[in-house]
């Protein structure tokens, strides 16, 4: 039962971090920038939805440099990226064994005044996600 509970608290941790880079949109991903989506550089609504971690919104300021899948570690694999129409999956594989985290992100919207991005996360058997929702502002921010 506590290896259950451990591995509860280490989903909801992957989840909660995998957001908060989503949220953050971090320079730090080493993928090919014309693969991935560009969002519009300025200030963001992205609120995020999870059964781990409730709803959570935050106004984030995005530059140009920001890769919208965030940093990622130094166990993961370059990330796959797959376009399909108007829709882009993003797969990020980190760990291995028991820690092993695979994430599918698919993305949708224009990147310029909204988009949406669906996860789903699978880490030792369990399975779960979020989805966030992004809403541009506006330019008045500075990074």
């Amino acid at each position: 039962m506590k290896s259950r509970h451990s591995s509860t608290r280490l989903l909801a941790a992957a989840i909660a971090f995998f957001a908060a880079t989503l949220a953050r949109g971090s320079a730090l991903a080493e993928t090919s920038p014309s693969a991935l989506p560009k969002r519009t550089p300025g200030l963001w609504r992205i609120t995020t939805l999870s059964p781990e971690i409730g709803m959570r919104s935050n106004d984030v300021c995005i530059s140009e440099r920001d890769s919208i899948i965030g940093p990622q570690a130094a166990d993961c694999a370059e990330p796959s990226v797959t376009r399909a129409g108007d829709q882009t999956i993003v797969t990020i594989e980190c760990g291995a064994g028991d820690r092993r985290v695979v994430e599918s992100l698919l993305f949708t919207g224009d990147f310029k005044s909204w988009y949406r991005a669906q996860s789903k996360i699978s880490s030792g058997g369990k399975r779960s996600g979020f989805s966030i929702d992004a809403k541009f502002l506006g330019s008045g921010c500075s990074p």
